[in-house]
This record gives C-alpha cells, structure tokens and sequence, in this order.
C-alpha cells in the first residue's frame, strides 16, 4: 500500500513538473516575435482588441506624443497611399508587406475598374495603370486634392492595417532580397550594390573608434558576415544579418548615395510614418494576423459584398521561410535586442508583445529617427 501511494505521489510530481516546463516555453514563445512570424499560421487566433479599438488606442498614444502632430497636412508619400472608394464612403491607405495586393485588388473591384473575374486572376495590381489620372489622391490637382482630404478625414471611414513588425521586415528582406525572377524589384542588390553594401561594412568595420557604442560582438559578427558573404569575388550576397546591420548600425554618411534607394524603400520604412498614424484619424486599424476576421467585421460595416482576395506571391527563386530562419539564428543575442529595439516604435504603437528589451534608444547610433518631418504634398 505504501509503495502504490508512494509511486503515485512521484508521478503527481512527474506529471507537475512537465506542465511546468510546457507552460515556461509556452509564456517564452509567446513572448519571442520571432516564433510568431517564422511559425506557419501562428496568428490564426481572433485579436484581443478589434481594429477600432486599435485605432482608438493610436490615436491617445499620438496625442501623447506631440512630437507626432508636427505637420498641418499629410506628406506626400500618405497622399500616394490612400485610396478612396467614394460609393462606400471608403479611404484605405496600403503599405507595402501588409496584405497590399489583395486590399488593393478588393479597391480596384469596388471602384469598377476591374471584374469578379479579373480580381480572381487577379497577379499584380500595383501596376500603373490600374492608379494613374485619379487612381490616387497624388494625381487630384492642388486645389481639389485639398477639398479631397478635407472630405475624407470629415466624412470618410479611414482604414489601414498594420502587420508584426519583424515579420514584416523578414517578409520584404525575403522578397526584395533573395528573389531571382527577371521583374524582381532588388535583383541588383544581388550583384553591384551588394558590392557596394559590402564595401560600405568593410569601411565601417575598419574604423571602429575606441568607446564606439557599438558592442564588440556586434562588431565580431560583422566581421563574420563580410567573410562568409562578401569575399566571393563573382557574387555578394546580402545576408540578413548584413541586411539589419545596414539599417541599424551604419551611420548616414557610410551608406551614401549607392544605398538611397534601399533606406528610403517604402517596403522597409516603419509603419506609423507610412500612413500618418498620427496624422490621420483613422477609424479602423487591422491587422495582417487577422486579417479574415477584420475584414468580415468591414464587410458588414461598410456593406462590401465581395469576398476579399486572395494573390498570391508570383515572385520566384526567393528563400524559403526556413532559410530565413536559420539566418536568423545565426544572429547574436545581443544584435537581436537591438533589432527588438530598432522596430520597438511600430510594435508598441500597434499592441505587438515580444519587443520589450532593456536597452535605451540612446543607445542606437544617432541616425536611428523615425520620420516625422513635414514633406509637402500640395
């Protein structure tokens, strides 16, 4: 009788501490925003807040922060982006990463401009001419793009939606960066400029000053990635470590103008920026994690009696998702709190967990700003 009692107790214990462990790894894995964007579907739960109550929630952080309200009207770049489907009483402003083809596939099928059919073979709809004359509000003229604003942010539902910022950054580091196809938007950075990337790193590496407030095994890393990546003479290729080390830790005056057009790449560019988040009132702000459940709540609010798109990526030769992740490991702890850090901005506006790292920003190189200058659009 002893020994039954006695076996039982230690499998109580046995079966306790097993819970224990699952529930460890569990709070660990919801914490780390890695797991959440390299795991297939690991969003597909319903969101704590709805997208209303999300834009509620921005728009007290922006009031918070008057740093945000600086600019009268919204930048040029906002103006390009927000798409307005007047018979709905409907403006959406579409970021790259964040779902794009199919939100702007639904707008060109709400405006008419295209059919059931041809939004079901629907392939690229970013071309110009599905935006150009009146496509956007950029083509109004000055005078009537300003009624066009005053009318939307007065009477229209404003709608954007937003994605987790590191998989946002490892989604357009993937497409943009490791794509082979003819049409592919960074294909050079496979081979001249990432030479010139390259060069930038090596410069960099070898000015190191004393007291630099760059961590040494940062440094150590760098110096890896040059050789593992750099030193082939016929092709260099853009890591993602070189990728993140490009935007977080190169000073302006390395990168030059032979990266322009990587830094100031809509694909790569925070997101409370590329949409005025603080500038714009928005009504309703989804999320790409759950994107259905958000859009069949616009459905019924806005009376949209299409299904939502679906396309699908015709980008090929890019990396898989597991490569990604392997790179990805091969990251140092201490850059990753860095790149926590770097993208802490978008997560905290919009309720992303896992980004929370006991780093000051004081910490980044002074370059580290988001963009919350007044670029005129009128």
């Amino acid at each position: 009788m002893i020994t039954t009692r006695t076996w039982y107790l230690k499998f109580l214990v046995f079966l306790l501490a097993v819970f224990s462990i699952l529930i460890y790894f569990r709070a660990d894995v919801d914490k780390n925003p890695v797991v959440q964007i390299l795991v297939e579907n690991s969003h597909e739960v319903q969101p704590i807040i709805n997208g209303e109550e999300r834009a509620r929630r921005v728009q007290e952080r922006c009031s918070n922060n008057p740093q945000y309200r600086t600019c009268l009207y919204p930048s040029r770049g906002i103006v390009k982006r927000l798409l307005p489907v007047h018979d709905k009483k409907l403006a959406m402003c579409v970021m790259g990463k964040t779902g794009s083809s199919n939100w702007k596939t639904l707008i060109l099928r709400l405006r008419g401009v295209i059919t059931e059919e041809e939004a079901r073979n629907m392939t690229y709809p970013h071309s110009k001419e599905y935006w150009q004359d009146n496509g956007t509000l950029y083509f109004y003229k000055k005078r009537e793009r300003v009624k066009m604003i005053e009318t939307i942010e007065r009477d229209y539902y404003k709608v954007t939606f937003v994605r987790d910022p590191l998989s946002r950054m490892l989604s357009a580091y993937r497409d943009k960066f490791t794509g082979t196809s003819q049409e592919h938007m960074f294909k050079v950075y496979r081979n001249k400029r990432a030479s010139d990337i390259c060069k930038c790193l090596e410069d960099l590496l070898l000015l190191k000053p004393d007291g630099d407030l760059i961590p040494n095994e940062i440094y150590a890393f760098m110096g890896t990635e040059l050789e593992r990546h750099c030193s082939n003479k016929r092709e260099k290729f853009v890591s993602l470590g070189i990728f993140f080390l490009i935007f977080i830790f190169m000073p302006q005056d390395f990168k030059g103008e032979v990266l322009k057009d990587l830094i100031v790449n809509t694909h790569f560019n925070d997101m409370l920026s590329l949409c005025g988040h603080c500038r714009i009132k928005y009504d309703f702000i989804g999320t790409v994690e759950t994107m259905d459940s958000d859009f069949e709540f616009l459905r019924r609010k806005l009376g949209i009696e299409y299904n939502l798109p679906k396309i699908e990526s015709t980008q090929s030769g890019v990396m898989s998702k597991e490569g990604v992740k392997v790179m990805w490991e091969d990251i140092p702890h201490v850059m990753k709190q860095y790149i926590y850090l770097f993208l802490s901005n978008d997560a905290n506006a919009f309720g992303y967990s896992g980004y929370n790292v006991e780093l000051s920003k004081d910490l980044l190189p002074n370059h580290y700003e988001r963009r919350t200058n007044c670029d005129t659009w009128y």
